[in-house]
Protein backbone atom coordinates (compact mmCIF):
# COMPACT_ATOMS: atom_id res chain seq x y z
CA UNK A 1 0.00 0.00 0.00
CA UNK A 2 1.35 3.31 -1.57
CA UNK A 3 1.14 6.89 0.48
CA UNK A 4 -1.83 7.53 -0.89
CA UNK A 5 -3.56 4.41 -0.06
CA UNK A 6 -2.35 5.27 3.54
CA UNK A 7 -3.53 8.52 3.69
CA UNK A 8 -7.49 8.06 1.71
CA UNK A 9 -7.79 4.94 4.45
CA UNK A 10 -6.98 7.19 7.16
CA UNK A 11 -8.66 10.25 5.98
CA UNK A 12 -11.63 7.71 5.37
CA UNK A 13 -15.18 7.16 7.85
CA UNK A 14 -13.08 3.94 8.82
CA UNK A 15 -9.83 5.56 9.97
CA UNK A 16 -10.54 6.71 12.88
CA UNK A 17 -8.37 4.50 14.81
CA UNK A 18 -5.72 4.85 12.67
CA UNK A 19 -5.80 8.76 12.98
CA UNK A 20 -6.13 8.19 16.94
CA UNK A 21 -3.02 6.17 16.97
CA UNK A 22 -1.47 8.42 14.40
CA UNK A 23 -1.73 11.51 16.63
CA UNK A 24 -0.64 9.20 20.10
CA UNK A 25 2.41 8.56 18.62
CA UNK A 26 3.26 11.92 17.77
CA UNK A 27 2.44 13.59 20.67
CA UNK A 28 4.60 10.65 22.45
CA UNK A 29 7.47 11.09 20.06
CA UNK A 30 7.76 14.94 20.34
CA UNK A 31 7.45 14.57 24.50
CA UNK A 32 10.59 12.18 24.21
CA UNK A 33 12.62 14.39 21.94
CA UNK A 34 12.11 17.87 23.95
CA UNK A 35 13.32 15.43 26.88
CA UNK A 36 16.35 14.03 24.76
CA UNK A 37 17.60 17.08 23.29
CA UNK A 38 17.56 18.62 26.67
CA UNK A 39 19.31 16.39 27.96
CA UNK A 40 21.89 16.44 24.80
CA UNK A 41 22.02 20.12 23.94
CA UNK A 42 21.17 21.81 27.45
CA UNK A 43 20.26 25.56 27.43
CA UNK A 44 21.42 28.34 25.73
CA UNK A 45 23.35 31.32 27.95
CA UNK A 46 21.92 34.19 27.82
CA UNK A 47 24.26 36.43 26.40
CA UNK A 48 23.87 33.66 23.31
CA UNK A 49 19.66 34.85 23.12
CA UNK A 50 20.29 38.12 23.31
CA UNK A 51 22.84 38.22 19.99
CA UNK A 52 20.75 35.90 18.17
CA UNK A 53 17.78 38.30 19.21
CA UNK A 54 19.65 41.49 17.87
CA UNK A 55 20.90 39.63 14.61
CA UNK A 56 18.00 37.25 13.50
CA UNK A 57 14.38 37.65 12.05
CA UNK A 58 12.17 34.73 12.14
CA UNK A 59 9.89 34.49 9.43
CA UNK A 60 6.72 31.77 9.63
CA UNK A 61 4.37 31.39 6.56
CA UNK A 62 1.22 29.73 8.22
CA UNK A 63 -2.41 28.84 6.66
CA UNK A 64 -5.38 27.86 8.16
CA UNK A 65 -3.88 26.06 11.18
CA UNK A 66 -4.07 28.35 14.61
CA UNK A 67 -3.37 25.65 17.11
CA UNK A 68 -0.68 24.10 14.91
CA UNK A 69 0.43 27.79 14.69
CA UNK A 70 0.62 28.60 18.32
CA UNK A 71 2.14 25.18 18.92
CA UNK A 72 5.64 26.10 17.00
CA UNK A 73 5.51 29.64 17.82
CA UNK A 74 5.47 27.88 21.91
CA UNK A 75 8.60 25.94 20.71
CA UNK A 76 10.18 28.79 19.12
CA UNK A 77 10.29 30.89 22.08
CA UNK A 78 12.34 28.13 24.24
CA UNK A 79 15.21 28.75 21.91
CA UNK A 80 14.84 31.96 20.49
CA UNK A 81 13.59 35.25 21.46
CA UNK A 82 14.07 38.08 18.64
CA UNK A 83 11.14 39.06 16.12
CA UNK A 84 9.02 36.70 14.49
CA UNK A 85 7.06 38.02 11.50
CA UNK A 86 4.36 35.49 10.89
CA UNK A 87 2.36 36.00 6.92
CA UNK A 88 -1.35 34.50 7.70
CA UNK A 89 -3.60 33.92 4.86
CA UNK A 90 -6.13 32.09 6.95
CA UNK A 91 -9.79 33.21 6.72
CA UNK A 92 -9.36 35.22 9.68
CA UNK A 93 -5.73 35.68 10.28
CA UNK A 94 -3.85 35.51 13.88
CA UNK A 95 -3.76 38.36 16.46
CA UNK A 96 -2.16 38.52 19.88
CA UNK A 97 0.42 35.70 19.39
CA UNK A 98 2.55 37.22 22.22
CA UNK A 99 5.55 40.14 22.35
CA UNK A 100 7.59 40.36 19.45
CA UNK A 101 5.49 38.38 16.91
CA UNK A 102 3.76 40.80 14.42
CA UNK A 103 1.39 39.09 11.82
CA UNK A 104 1.14 40.13 8.13
CA UNK A 105 -2.65 39.79 7.44
CA UNK A 106 -2.63 38.33 3.92
CA UNK A 107 -6.24 38.05 1.30
CA UNK A 108 -7.09 34.58 1.95
CA UNK A 109 -5.64 32.07 -0.28
CA UNK A 110 -3.50 33.93 -1.89
CA UNK A 111 -0.93 31.74 -1.22
CA UNK A 112 2.97 30.36 0.47
CA UNK A 113 4.66 32.86 -1.86
CA UNK A 114 3.09 36.15 -1.76
CA UNK A 115 3.63 35.45 2.13
CA UNK A 116 7.17 34.50 2.43
CA UNK A 117 8.01 37.56 0.17
CA UNK A 118 5.66 40.03 2.60
CA UNK A 119 7.28 38.48 5.78
CA UNK A 120 10.55 38.93 3.88
CA UNK A 121 10.23 42.61 3.05
CA UNK A 122 9.15 43.11 6.61
CA UNK A 123 12.95 42.11 7.78
CA UNK A 124 15.77 44.47 9.07
CA UNK A 125 18.17 42.54 10.75
CA UNK A 126 21.20 40.88 8.69
CA UNK A 127 19.72 37.29 8.95
CA UNK A 128 16.49 35.36 8.58
CA UNK A 129 15.34 32.25 9.90
CA UNK A 130 12.35 30.49 7.50
CA UNK A 131 9.87 28.32 8.20
CA UNK A 132 6.72 26.53 8.00
CA UNK A 133 4.36 26.88 11.05
CA UNK A 134 4.36 22.83 11.56
CA UNK A 135 7.44 22.25 13.36
CA UNK A 136 8.56 22.31 16.84
CA UNK A 137 11.78 23.17 17.96
CA UNK A 138 13.46 21.93 20.74
CA UNK A 139 17.09 22.89 21.84
CA UNK A 140 18.81 20.30 19.25
CA UNK A 141 17.89 23.59 17.06
CA UNK A 142 20.80 25.48 17.38
CA UNK A 143 20.65 28.55 16.16
CA UNK A 144 23.52 29.70 17.75
CA UNK A 145 25.63 27.14 15.83
CA UNK A 146 24.05 28.06 12.33
CA UNK A 147 24.89 32.05 13.40
CA UNK A 148 28.34 31.12 13.51
CA UNK A 149 28.63 29.30 10.70
CA UNK A 150 27.75 31.80 8.83
CA UNK A 151 30.13 34.31 10.53
CA UNK A 152 33.01 31.78 10.02
CA UNK A 153 32.24 31.33 6.28
CA UNK A 154 31.37 34.39 4.44
CA UNK A 155 31.21 32.22 1.42
CA UNK A 156 28.08 30.62 2.13
CA UNK A 157 24.31 32.13 2.47
CA UNK A 158 22.05 29.47 3.87
CA UNK A 159 22.81 26.97 6.87
CA UNK A 160 19.87 24.56 6.87
CA UNK A 161 18.55 22.19 9.97
CA UNK A 162 17.94 18.84 9.50
CA UNK A 163 13.84 18.33 9.83
CA UNK A 164 12.66 15.32 11.45
CA UNK A 165 9.21 14.28 10.16
CA UNK A 166 7.39 12.34 13.29
CA UNK A 167 5.88 10.08 13.84
CA UNK A 168 7.54 8.51 11.19
CA UNK A 169 11.22 9.37 12.13
CA UNK A 170 12.45 10.57 8.42
CA UNK A 171 14.74 13.15 7.97
CA UNK A 172 14.39 15.16 4.90
CA UNK A 173 16.94 14.66 2.34
CA UNK A 174 17.29 16.47 -1.15
CA UNK A 175 17.88 13.82 -3.92
CA UNK A 176 18.99 13.75 -7.31
CA UNK A 177 16.16 15.66 -8.89
CA UNK A 178 16.07 17.81 -6.19
CA UNK A 179 16.20 21.19 -9.04
CA UNK A 180 14.66 21.63 -12.36
CA UNK A 181 16.06 20.92 -15.44
CA UNK A 182 17.66 24.07 -16.94
CA UNK A 183 18.94 25.37 -12.97
CA UNK A 184 22.00 27.46 -13.34
CA UNK A 185 25.54 25.24 -12.08
CA UNK A 186 25.67 26.04 -8.55
CA UNK A 187 28.37 28.14 -7.33
CA UNK A 188 30.26 25.52 -5.29
CA UNK A 189 29.73 21.48 -6.31
CA UNK A 190 27.01 19.80 -4.70
CA UNK A 191 28.42 17.70 -2.12
CA UNK A 192 31.14 19.76 -1.39
CA UNK A 193 32.48 19.84 2.03
CA UNK A 194 32.99 23.49 3.74
CA UNK A 195 33.90 23.10 7.42
CA UNK A 196 32.57 19.32 7.53
CA UNK A 197 28.58 20.39 6.59
CA UNK A 198 27.57 19.24 2.75
CA UNK A 199 26.62 21.82 -0.13
CA UNK A 200 23.60 20.60 -1.09
CA UNK A 201 20.51 21.80 -3.78
CA UNK A 202 17.57 22.33 -1.71
CA UNK A 203 17.28 22.31 1.88
CA UNK A 204 14.01 21.71 4.14
CA UNK A 205 12.00 25.31 4.46
CA UNK A 206 13.81 25.46 8.05
CA UNK A 207 17.18 27.36 7.94
CA UNK A 208 19.24 30.48 8.65
CA UNK A 209 19.81 32.51 5.82
CA UNK A 210 21.72 35.71 5.07
CA UNK A 211 18.45 38.47 4.51
CA UNK A 212 20.03 39.72 1.31
CA UNK A 213 20.84 36.59 -0.32
CA UNK A 214 17.18 35.30 0.28
CA UNK A 215 16.28 39.09 -0.77
CA UNK A 216 18.37 38.09 -4.20
CA UNK A 217 16.09 34.87 -5.20
CA UNK A 218 12.78 35.69 -3.23
CA UNK A 219 9.92 33.78 -3.98
CA UNK A 220 7.89 33.73 -7.32
CA UNK A 221 4.58 34.84 -6.88
CA UNK A 222 2.87 33.01 -9.70
CA UNK A 223 2.93 30.42 -7.38
CA UNK A 224 0.52 29.71 -5.23
CA UNK A 225 1.69 26.53 -3.49
CA UNK A 226 4.83 24.37 -4.88
CA UNK A 227 7.15 26.71 -4.39
CA UNK A 228 9.88 24.82 -2.57
CA UNK A 229 11.57 23.50 -5.52
CA UNK A 230 11.03 26.46 -7.65
CA UNK A 231 13.13 28.93 -5.27
CA UNK A 232 16.05 26.45 -4.96
CA UNK A 233 16.41 25.93 -8.72
CA UNK A 234 16.22 29.58 -9.36
CA UNK A 235 18.89 29.79 -6.48
CA UNK A 236 21.48 27.48 -8.15
CA UNK A 237 24.21 29.26 -9.36
CA UNK A 238 23.66 32.32 -6.77
CA UNK A 239 22.85 30.86 -2.74
CA UNK A 240 25.29 28.82 -1.83
CA UNK A 241 23.48 26.21 1.17
CA UNK A 242 24.87 23.78 3.26
CA UNK A 243 22.46 21.70 5.47
CA UNK A 244 23.54 20.52 9.21
CA UNK A 245 22.79 17.06 9.97
CA UNK A 246 23.06 17.78 14.20
CA UNK A 247 21.11 20.62 14.06
CA UNK A 248 17.36 19.68 13.91
CA UNK A 249 13.87 20.45 14.27
CA UNK A 250 10.80 18.17 13.96
CA UNK A 251 7.91 18.49 11.49
CA UNK A 252 4.21 17.39 12.35
CA UNK A 253 2.05 17.17 9.61
CA UNK A 254 -2.04 18.19 10.16
CA UNK A 255 -2.77 15.22 7.25
CA UNK A 256 -6.35 14.79 9.33
CA UNK A 257 -8.09 18.41 8.69
CA UNK A 258 -10.35 18.18 5.27
CA UNK A 259 -10.78 21.83 5.25
CA UNK A 260 -6.82 22.46 5.20
CA UNK A 261 -6.31 19.83 2.69
CA UNK A 262 -9.07 20.53 -0.05
CA UNK A 263 -6.04 23.93 -0.21
CA UNK A 264 -3.35 23.01 0.65
CA UNK A 265 -3.63 20.03 -2.35
CA UNK A 266 -5.45 21.85 -5.20
CA UNK A 267 -2.35 22.52 -6.90
CA UNK A 268 -3.13 21.85 -10.49
CA UNK A 269 -2.82 25.20 -11.38
CA UNK A 270 0.54 25.35 -10.09
CA UNK A 271 2.28 22.70 -11.48
CA UNK A 272 1.39 23.63 -14.96
CA UNK A 273 2.72 27.11 -14.10
CA UNK A 274 5.80 25.33 -13.36
CA UNK A 275 5.75 23.33 -16.41
CA UNK A 276 5.50 26.51 -18.70
CA UNK A 277 8.17 27.70 -16.47
CA UNK A 278 11.03 25.55 -16.83
CA UNK A 279 10.17 24.25 -19.85
CA UNK A 280 12.07 28.08 -21.23
CA UNK A 281 8.71 29.95 -21.47
CA UNK A 282 9.19 32.30 -18.35
CA UNK A 283 6.97 35.50 -18.59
Amino acid sequence: MDTQQVKRVMRGRFGGPLRLAYRGAERSQVALVRQVDRAQFGRLTSDERAEVARRVTMTVKTFERPDVLRRCLASVRTVFDGRIVVADDSRVPAKDLGPGIDVIAMPFNSGVSVGRNAALDAVETEYVFVTDDDVVFTPASDIVAALNFLDDHHDVDLVALTRVDLPRWRAVAAGADALFAGAADPKVPFGTLIDGLPVVPKTPQLYLARTPSIQAVRWDERLRMVDHRDFFSRASGTLVSVQAQTIRAYHMRTPFDPFYNAYREDVAADLNTLARIWSGQRT
